[in-house]
């Protein structure tokens, strides 16, 4: 791979990133009742109307390349921090914590809104409202109570994160 295209694929991969990321932030996913696990139906359509919605400029339901470039070309300027027209892995690396931020202040904000009698856990029946939650329930109630707590939620994701897990619940080698 030439020196030009690793580049390339660096930026590529970091719009994506930035993109899907900041489109999944934007609007919280809709529960499809047909998919109990939040991952398809209402979440990629909703996800995809969004992102129409960001990159379509005239809104004529269709993206052009034009359209397309600018999007990208605003979102390069967003993770270029120190405006010299390259992306590093420290500019990206700021980028992806601030987005982490936002997503658990948003996550905070949903899940005391699933807590419907404001105790602050979730029974089984709450964590319906979050289905990737409700999905992986058991795991996360990792007292066995019944009910999982934000710090449950916090200590699983750190597990899963911190490499103790793979994606899937399999355990890493």
């Amino acid at each position: 791979m030439s020196k030009f295209t690793g580049k390339i694929s660096m930026i590529s991969a970091a719009v994506f990133f930035v993109f899907a990321t900041a489109t999944a932030q934007a609007e919280p996913a809709k529960h499809d009742a047909k998919n109990d696990d939040g991952h398809h139906g209402g979440m990629h359509g909703n996800m995809a109307d969004q992102m129409m919605k960001e990159v379509d400029a005239d809104a004529n339901g269709e993206i052009s390349k034009a359209e397309f470039d600018a999007f990208h070309a605003a979102h390069f300027k967003k993770l270029d921090g120190n405006t010299d027209g390259k992306l590093t892995k420290d500019e990206m690396a700021v980028r992806h914590d601030k987005m982490r931020e936002k997503s658990r202040a948003n996550f905070g904000e949903r899940f005391k809104e699933s807590d419907t009698n404001k105790d602050g856990s979730l029974s089984r029946d709450e964590a319906k409202a979050m289905p990737i939650l409700s999905k992986y329930f058991d795991e996360i109630d990792s007292n066995k109570n019944g009910l999982i707590t934000s710090e449950e939620v916090r200590v699983t994701m750190d597990k899963m994160h911190g490499g103790e897990k793979k994606r899937g619940g399999d355990k890493a080698k």
